[in-house]
């Protein structure tokens, strides 16, 4: 509780202090007084205070007698200020980019996921729904399948959606001029034929590549070899379709939102950079009947303290908040039945630069990874005591999870972190130089990275931490590690970085979602420079196993090369999905992936 400014905290503060103040007269001998006391009654939101303050004056000394009443707190009530029928989901940073074939980080995805529309929908039990597709056949080798879409539907300039738009969706995906990391998916991890020759260059032509439109309607998807989960690729922004016509006609290829023509729920109607975005629905959407909210406010607001004051006023529907408010959220009866913790597999992790700097050395890589208190993180920087501590990579409900007495990884562990320090070389006559500590601005992140360079300098490593933008901490990393280029080793000098925080989220439960599409030397999404063809060998193999538990078995050798025998990276914790809703929303968060607003519902009169 806080009191009223001005006079009021001068009183209380003379009451605290026990002192009273006297103001002198004018020179000359002293005033005769005449002492009046006059009692006033204020109500202000603080404990029972009672104070006495003597104003003096040449003609009378007044005592006034200050009693404040207690009134209790006002009770948080569950509003929604926002017009009828909108939905104010306020966004953690401004979208990356609104190109599908180029977005992959968390917000730009939130937004494309409202605009765009693949062949497949996930929901947030868990299954995956028709969305432009309406089937798909299986060859009995498992390596063509056949998808049928569904007939009718446009683009939002009224132009009918073909397979040939998938196909085009898929090469802009694959181009090497693109730079999406997700073309892995389709190279490496479920290779479609030709695939991988076109992402790296050597061949130009993209109807060399297993993806064909047979008619209109019907789309051909040739792989080199079966994979059991495929299907699960479906619902991915691999398979979402582009307008190239568009795209060309746009003032930029890699950011083409001067003119987004799409074929999604929703239509983009405004876009304030840095301020807000405004969806509303899309008329023309073949399935509009099913879409309930016709508005959908997007403000941008990077703090989660003021994303939690906005949403206690009730002016957005979604919220982050501050670690710090955990406990107040939990002990308020009304805010703790909006606090939700859902299901989120990923992990959040450190990783490690192996080619350059004192982290190219295995032993103080190791050094890193047992200075680091993961229950310290959770219980007392977070204080948010739901969340998993992390010795693996693979998170909760995902095929190949170890649990949480995991072997693999290290453990915290002060003495023998400084054992390994001594094994790299430093001591007395060699004091450790200090490492640069990379994270994105925003507010649990740099918590917990201040949190962790407290870590690691009470073992004697001393840190330098960096913060920056999520875009331009992410176009940063991007330029350590870009996709298709030759050298994948190769560290450019300005790769300052020691390590570097990241999270990923996966996109579907297989183990392969997170060793090969993440951690894998050949990704575009990690940026420790490591390289091992005994780990590639490993996930090339279990790829091709089609006996489930044999394939788990190898899933967990790999991780513990990651883990153990390279240290490249060092998980943290595995995530959840923790934020405050409204109880007149009803919500449909997916376990991967960005959220579906179609789906959602809000009370009427809310």
């Amino acid at each position: 509780m806080t009191l009223f400014a001005g006079k009021w905290s001068f009183l209380v503060f003379s009451a605290l202090s026990g002192v009273v103040f006297f103001v002198a007269g004018c020179a000359g001998r002293p005033p005769e007084t005449v002492e009046t006391v006059v009692t006033v009654e204020v109500t202000v939101p603080v404990a029972v205070v009672e104070t006495r303050v003597v104003e003096v004056t040449r003609e009378v000394a007044k005592t006034v007698v200050v009693t404040a009443t207690p009134v209790p707190t006002p009770a948080y009530v569950s509003k929604l200020n926002a017009a009828a029928n909108t939905l104010v989901y306020p966004l953690a940073a401004d979208p990356v980019t609104l190109d599908p074939q180029v977005a992959t980080d968390e917000v730009s995805s939130l937004v494309l996921q409202q605009l765009y529309e693949g062949l497949y929908n996930l929901r947030g039990d868990g299954s995956t729904v028709p969305a432009a597709a309406t089937g798909y056949q299986v060859s009995d080798d498992g390596k063509v399948y056949t998808v049928t879409l569904r007939g009718g539907m446009t683009w939002s300039d009224g132009k009918p959606v073909t397979a040939q738009h998938f196909v085009d969706g898929v090469c802009r995906t694959l181009e090497p001029a693109t730079g999406n990391g997700y073309y892995h998916l389709l190279t490496d991890l479920a290779p479609v034929k030709g695939a991988k020759a076109f992402a790296s260059g050597d061949v130009a032509d993209c109807k060399k590549v297993g993806v064909k439109a047979v008619d209109d309607t019907t789309l051909q998807i040739l792989l080199d070899r079966p994979a059991a989960f495929f299907p699960k690729l479906l619902a991915m922004r691999v398979f979402w379709p582009t307008r190239l016509d568009a795209i060309a006609a746009s003032s930029a290829i890699r950011n083409p939102q001067s003119a987004i023509i799409s074929n999604g729920p929703y239509l983009l109607t405004e876009r304030n950079p840095g301020v807000r975005l405004v969806l509303t629905k899309n008329p023309t959407y073949w399935n509009a009947a099913q879409v309930a909210i016709e508005r959908i406010e997007l403000p941008v607001i990077p703090d989660s303290a003021r994303q939690l004051a906005l949403y206690e006023k009730g002016d957005v529907a979604v919220a982050d908040f501050p670690p710090k408010e955990t406990a107040r959220l939990q002990a308020d009866a009304g805010l703790s039945k909006e606090l939700q913790v859902l299901v989120r597999p990923g992990t959040s992790y450190v990783g490690l630069n192996t080619q350059a700097g004192p982290t190219k050395n295995l032993a103080f890589r190791k050094a890193v990874a047992s200075a680091i208190d993961r229950d310290k993180l959770i219980k007392e920087v977070l204080k948010q005591p739901w969340h998993v501590p992390a010795r693996a990579v693979i998170p909760p409900n995902v095929p190949g999870y170890q649990g949480e007495d995991a072997t693999v990884g290290y453990k915290y562990d002060l003495t023998a972190a400084k054992k390994f320090l001594a094994e790299a070389g430093y001591g007395p006559d060699k004091p450790v130089p200090p490492v640069e500590l990379w994270t994105n601005r925003d507010g649990s992140n740099e918590l917990l990275l201040k949190a962790i360079a407290e870590m690691l300098e009470a073992a004697g490593i001393p840190v330098r931490l960096t913060t920056a933008g999520w875009d331009v901490y992410l176009a940063g990393l991007d330029g350590c590690n870009k996709p298709n280029r030759a050298d994948a080793a190769k560290t450019p000098a300005e790769c300052a970085y020691s390590l570097y925080r990241m999270g990923w989220v996966m996109d579907y439960a297989d183990p392969a979602a997170m060793l090969d599409v993440v951690f894998n030397p050949k990704s575009a999404f990690q940026y420790t420079g490591w390289q091992s063809k005994e780990y590639g060998d490993l996930l090339a193999k279990a790829l091709a196993e089609p006996d489930e538990a044999k394939r788990l078995a190898l899933y967990k050798q790999t991780e513990k090369i990651l883990l153990n025998d390279a240290v490249a990276v060092v998980p943290l914790m595995y995530y959840d999905r923790t934020l405050l809703v409204k109880q007149a929303v009803k919500f449909d968060y997916p376990p991967f992936g960005a959220p579906n607003l179609q789906y959602w519902k809000l009370e009427a009169g809310s």
